[in-house]
């Protein structure tokens, strides 16, 4: 899958959203939530408002694992979380949705009356996955460790990014 964007509605108009501008905000730190977000955004965002772009001022959340990077897409997407309307919440619960370092890789977006949650595919978000942030989120930039996590990072992007729709993502209207 090429570059994606995702547009959502705002007083003054349309605003499209690449996974390049969540970047700018979130950082490279983030990297693998900022392709997972305009991934799901998109997904989510076609459930929930099919016929036209959502409007970022009716969009609340539920996020169920405490990463500053996915709260920093979310703000982009929508003002949620300066606003009130995101709630980070560990104890969210879907019995496939995978385990993070803590709480679950879970989503639950309610838009104009309607809920979806949302979850990666397990595949995704494995064990493998959880050992490499453990031991090297917060590493020293200089080790050699850390470089090697930054390329299992970029290769996490690029299997994020390249997955269709069906294999990424799980969901179930609330």
């Amino acid at each position: 899958m090429s570059e994606c964007a995702v547009t959502v509605r705002d007083r003054d108009g349309d605003i499209v959203l690449t996974r390049e501008d969540f970047l700018k905000y979130a950082t490279n730190e983030n990297v693998i939530a900022s392709a997972l977000m305009i991934r799901l955004c998109r997904f989510a965002f076609a459930r929930l408002s099919p016929d036209a772009p959502a409007r970022r001022r009716e969009l609340y959340w539920q996020v169920g694992f405490p990463g500053s990077g996915i709260l920093d897409c979310v703000e982009m997407i929508s003002h949620a979380v300066r606003e009130g309307r995101c709630l980070q919440n560990p104890t969210l619960f879907h019995p496939d949705a995978p385990p993070a370092v803590a709480g679950r890789i879970l989503f639950e977006i309610g838009y104009r009356g309607k809920t979806l949650a949302v979850w990666p595919d397990e595949s995704i978000f494995d064990d493998e996955f959880r050992a490499w942030v453990s031991a090297w989120q917060a590493a020293d930039e200089e080790s050699e460790g850390y470089r090697a996590y930054l390329a299992y990072k970029a290769e996490k992007v690029r299997q994020i990014m390249a997955l269709p729709d069906e294999a990424l993502f799980h969901s179930a209207w609330k």
